[in-house]
């Protein structure tokens, strides 16, 4: 009994531990309307009047966001079918 609770109390452990995956679907102009907006926010903030530090920590964070977008990118084709009359 006390092996079968040892062993529950383990797997209660690890899986806090585990890493989550999310999965966010996004049609293309729906991200490439995100894609767009967060180069703008890159510009914006390279135009703006910010301390150099806050600006390159801001467009450091961008970067990083869009780099571990386009490695985790996979595109899903829907295939519809069309009736035919």
């Amino acid at each position: 009994m006390k092996k079968i609770l040892g062993i529950v109390l383990l797997l209660g452990l690890v899986a806090f531990s585990t890493e989550k995956v999310y999965i966010f679907r996004f049609t293309e102009p729906q991200i490439n309307f995100h894609w767009q907006n967060l180069e703008a926010i890159k510009q914006i903030m390279d135009q703006s009047a910010l301390p150099h530090n806050q600006v390159k920590q801001a467009v450091n964070a961008i970067d990083s966001l869009q780099k571990d977008m386009r490695m985790v990118l996979t595109i899903d084709t829907i295939r519809m079918k069309v009736d035919e009359k």
